[in-house]
């Protein structure tokens, strides 16, 4: 349809004021009926203005920028619209309001404060685009302005080529139809009664989002996520306490340097002990500290040679360590120049920190030892502190679990005391808040975590130097704190601690959660199995729930059973098809296992045939499947079917026969009668005997080791032959 040009006669300016004084929320203060506390003093936003500046919120969370706290309606040109744009936002502030609730659409959680600026900026686009098009009236939107609305925010206007990603395009269509729910409300106007963009299609359908099932967050790649980890955990455990011993240095260097002052004329004790100091340099083979870049440059802007002694020479902090002065006069440098850079020809100039950097063990090389840095200078420091920093937030993420939002509001008062549970070992708690699907502000919260991710808060704490109640970790994202750690891991000073190199790919916090609910889920080798220990990271999320059921480690834990029966179900689907195909289970688990999928064959084969039962006979096969999975434990080198605690081998050795859980410690699958060996099992078992035939081979492996592993051999062969067996039945 083509509509012919008009002129456009769009008022503008203020807001009518006879208009405004209709509104039934004319006057309102918005803050005391959002139930949103303000500091004391702070600037009150009010209804009737056209910029609310809400930076006065006392219980914002910490991961909502200033500029968040401030909505700006003025943007709306047609002053009409601007008033109908300040009620619809309050509208969804105030769902309790008494003239929202008699408007039968109108949504009925809250709008918080974090999600108002998005809207606002949404509403203020829609509107000025109704304006370009001509219209002088919302009564006169079509639908085919919706439309165009959508193709044109369905491209990002930084690329045009790069459209932009469907939950993005459903959060601009928010207003466009969410408008029309509260048309009866707007005191100047709205859309047409009746008229609802899209009909009853919701914005994510508009918008081309398909109905998720189950938590469709992907997790971090293996690739990528192993070397990271590693990455961050060394530079927590073994190189941050050291560099932080660095930054103390520096610390106590700012502090005492407020104390220095500026000399003005030399005294024979002063002169003596200058040249005291350049003679101990000399003595010591000890360089003077080299000044910064930036520092040197202005000095050659100055007028300094390329060629002067001192031109690199930190002069300041020489006087600071001499008599305690922050620098002197000409006159006096002048005097003093020529021991001045006698001294400096002898010893030298270096990076001031880091010279006599501890030994650590390389990752790829326990064996060989490297200076955990090389002298490195003030800026170096700084540098090389965001990237610890970034190490500290990726270790407690991705051991923890923690959100963006929960780790935004640790402090240094977050480190609680361990508490000593039963065999002496210790507990770790972090103190935080949850803020997700809570009252502004959030509420109190704990999370029991492993050693590392604690000791890793309190690395942060101490190199943030913050307030007790400031936060520890900076507002941005999980995505800058990986791209600074992969780009000093793939530098040199990474790459000479021996660090795998971390290839390019998508990390953010959600991801990084999702990977723990995973791994835990799954149980498989790599980094976290081996060094931190899945069975430790399941103790302490548990822990955290039992403590707290309806808190956020209780959600975790949630999230990774739900994974735990998805994945077990599929291994079993997986056993059951390797079964019909003639890949056979072994061990003396095997017969029982094979028993209970002839059950589930039998059960599918009294089904009537014919295509009506396809649906129901995928679902049936899916239900009788996951009454197996129910009885599923997987171990590295086999599963467990554990539906009879009697028959249980670990638990006979263990004397608990009432257990209701197998003890995954003291397994013994190649005696056991409910554990099944299968063909993915087999890359394990063949590492073990290889591992076991090295220590045979070995001259030096004392008699009485090579006894015990013969035997240990000859078991690890008869499982491997009986895999081979099992699966060769499948060509006979």
């Amino acid at each position: 349809m083509t509509t012919p040009a008009r002129v456009i006669h769009v008022p503008t300016g203020p807001i009518p004021a006879e208009l405004a004084a209709r509104s039934v929320f004319a006057g309102m203060d918005i803050c005391a009926e959002a139930g949103w506390e303000l500091k004391p003093g702070a600037h009150r936003p009010m209804f009737d203005e056209d910029v609310w500046d809400a930076r006065g919120l006392a219980l914002a969370p910490r991961t909502m920028s200033e500029s968040a706290k401030v909505w700006d309606f003025s943007g709306v040109v047609n002053p009409r619209w601007r008033l109908t744009a300040k009620e619809f936002l309050l509208a969804l502030a105030l769902p309790q309001h008494p003239a929202v609730l008699a408007l039968p659409n109108a949504l009925r959680q809250a709008y918080k404060p974090q999600s108002c600026l998005n809207m606002v900026k949404d509403t203020v686009q829609w509107l000025n685009f109704l304006t370009g098009q001509g219209l002088e009236c919302l009564d006169d939107v079509l639908q085919e302005h919706c439309d165009a609305y959508h193709e044109v925010r369905s491209v990002n206007s930084r690329d045009a080529e790069r459209t932009r990603t469907k939950a993005s395009r459903a959060a601009t269509l928010r207003p466009v139809k969410y408008l029309a729910w509260y048309s009866d409300l707007f005191t100047s106007e709205g859309y047409r009664s009746g008229f609802v963009p899209w009909g009853k299609a919701a914005v994510t359908a508009v918008a081309g989002n398909e109905h998720r099932v189950g938590n469709s967050t992907p997790p971090v790649p293996d690739e990528v996520f192993q070397p990271t980890v590693a990455a961050a955990l060394l530079l927590v455990e073994k190189v941050g306490p050291l560099f932080a011993e660095v930054t103390d240095t520096i610390q106590r260097q700012d502090d005492f340097l407020a104390r220095c002052y500026k000399i003005e004329t030399w005294s024979d004790e002063r002169r003596r002990q200058f040249l005291a100091r350049l003679d101990w340099h000399v003595q010591e083979k000890r360089p003077f500290p080299r000044l910064e870049e930036h520092y040197i440059n202005r000095r050659l802007n100055d007028g300094w040679r390329h060629d002067d002694p001192l031109l690199e020479v930190n002069i300041r902090r020489v006087m600071q360590e001499a008599v305690a002065a922050l620098a002197l006069r000409t006159a006096l440098m002048d005097e003093v120049r020529p021991h001045f850079e006698a001294a400096v020809l002898v010893a030298g100039v270096e990076e001031e920190y880091g010279r006599d950097a501890a030994l650590v063990a390389r990752m790829d090389d326990p064996e060989t030892e490297v200076p955990w840095t090389l002298p490195i200078s003030r800026q170096g420091v700084r540098d090389l502190q965001g990237v610890v920093l970034a190490a500290c937030r990726i270790v407690v993420a991705a051991l923890s679990g923690m959100r963006a939002s929960e780790l935004a509001e640790l402090t240094p008062l977050s480190t609680l005391p361990p508490t000593t549970v039963s065999g002496g070992t210790q507990r770790f708690k972090l103190a935080s808040k949850l803020v997700k699907g809570q009252v502004l502000g959030g509420v109190d919260e704990e999370w029991v975590v492993l050693e590392p991710a604690y000791r890793a808060v309190e690395l942060a704490a101490r190199l943030a130097r913050t307030g007790d109640d400031d936060p520890i970790f900076s507002a941005s994202g999980m995505d800058w704190a990986y791209k600074r750690l992969r780009s000093w891991v793939n530098s040199p000073a990474g790459q000479r601690l021996g660090l795998a190199t971390i290839p390019a790919g998508p990390v953010n916090g959600r991801m990084l959660r999702r990977t723990l609910s995973l791994m835990l889920a799954h149980r498989p080798g790599g980094l976290l199995a081996a060094k931190i220990q899945l069975k430790h990271v399941s103790v302490v999320t548990t822990e955290g729930y039992a403590a707290r059921p309806g808190g956020a480690q209780g959600i975790l834990l949630a999230e990774m059973q739900k994974a735990e029966k998805d994945h077990h179900l599929q291994l079993t689907a997986g056993a059951y098809r390797d079964w019909r195909e003639g890949r056979l289970p072994s061990g003396a688990g095997a017969r029982d296992l094979i028993h209970a999928f002839e059950h589930i064959d039998k059960e599918m084969a009294d089904l009537p045939p014919g295509p009506a039962v396809v649906m129901e006979s995928d679902r049936r096969l899916e239900n009788l499947l996951r009454q197996q999975a129910k009885f599923l434990h997987v171990q590295a080198a086999n599963y467990c079917w554990f539906r009879d605690p009697s028959k249980a081998l670990c638990l006979k050795l263990a004397g608990t026969p009432e257990a209701d859980k197998p003890l995954a410690g003291m397994c013994d699958s190649a005696r056991c009668a409910q554990a099944t060996h299968h063909p993915c099992h087999r890359p394990v078992w063949a590492s073990k005997a290889e591992t076991v035939q090295v220590f045979l081979g070995n001259p030096r492996t004392p008699k009485g080791e090579k006894m015990r592993l013969a035997p240990e051999l000859d078991r690890v062969v008869r499982v491997l032959t009986e895999i081979d067996t099992a699966n060769a039945a499948e060509g006979n």
